[in-house]
C-alpha cells in the first residue's frame, strides 16, 4: 500500500506534511508548521481566552492531523496552569510510521505526550496530567457526537477548495451550536464565503492578522443576548 503521506521541512524548521489522499495539500504553511499554529490557534485562540480570566478551557479541534496543535495546547495548558479539555475528531489518520518522524517534539520538547497523543485509544477521555484531558474521535465531523459546549474550535480542515462541504453551512451551524456563549472559532481561513457563511449562522465575524504569508486569518465569535 502506496504511503499517503510525506515529510516536508516548513520555513521555521519543523515539518508538514504533503497529502497524496488529498491532492497534495500540506497540512501547514509552508512558511512555518510551529509559526503558523502559533498564531492561528494559541495567540488568537487560547490567549483571547486567557485575557478573559478563565479557569478552563474547553477545546474542539477540527482536524487532529498531525497532533501539533494538541501538543502546542498541552505546553500551553502547563505554562499557564490553566485546565484544558481537549477533543478532536480525524477522519484521515496520518500513518504512525509518519507521525514518528515528525520534528515538532525535538523543537519543543515533550516528547513522550506528542507519542502518546497519538498512540492513545480513539472515542475515550484521557488525563494526561492533572490539567489536560484528552479525547479524539475517529469518525467523520458529521458523525462526532459531543455533548458538552466548548469555549473555542481549531477550525483546521483542509482548504475549501479540497473539502468544501466543510466550509459550508451545514457544518459551520454545528459548530455554532458547539460552541458555548461568547466562544470562538478560529482558523487560517480568510475566504470571503467562509466569513459569509459564518454570519450567515450567526456569528460575529473578525479578519485579524494572520500568520507569516497570510495578510488575514478569521476569528468567528459567538454572541447571545446574555452577553
Amino acid at each position: 500500500m502506496p504511503e499517503t503521506e510525506l515529510i516536508q521541512l516548513s520555513g521555521d524548521g519543523s515539518h508538514t506534511i504533503i497529502s497524496r489522499l488529498f491532492d497534495n495539500t500540506t497540512y501547514h504553511s509552508r512558511h512555518g508548521a510551529i509559526s503558523e499554529s502559533n498564531v492561528v490557534f494559541i495567540d488568537a485562540g487560547l490567549n483571547y481566552h486567557l485575557l478573559r480570566e478563565k479557569k478552563q478551557i474547553r477545546v474542539f479541534e477540527m482536524g487532529f492531523g498531525t497532533g501539533l496543535n494538541a501538543l502546542l495546547s498541552y505546553i500551553w495548558s502547563k505554562i499557564h496552569q490553566i485546565d484544558i479539555s481537549y477533543q478532536t475528531v480525524e477522519a484521515y489518520p496520518i500513518n504512525s510510521s509518519v507521525a514518528e518522524q515528525l520534528n515538532y517534539s525535538s523543537i519543543l520538547g515533550e516528547k513522550s505526550i506528542f507519542d502518546l497523543l497519538h498512540n492513545l485509544s480513539w472515542n475515550e477521555k484521557h488525563l494526561i496530567r492533572d490539567t489536560f484531558t484528552f479525547q479524539k474521535y475517529h469518525c467523520l465531523i458529521e458523525e462526532v457526537k459531543i455533548t458538552d459546549h466548548v469555549d473555542v474550535i481549531y477550525y483546521d480542515a483542509f482548504a475549501p477548495s479540497n473539502q468544501p462541504h466543510l466550509w459550508e453551512v451545514p457544518i459551520l451551524s454545528k459548530m455554532y451550536d458547539l460552541l458555548d456563549d461568547g466562544g470562538i472559532l478560529v482558523s487560517y481561513c480568510a475566504q470571503g464565503a467562509f466569513k459569509r457563511n459564518l454570519r450567515f449562522c450567526g456569528f460575529q465575524v473578525e479578519s485579524i492578522p494572520g500568520p507569516t504569508g497570510k495578510r488575514e486569518m478569521t476569528r468567528a465569535i459567538k454572541f447571545s443576548e446574555k452577553l
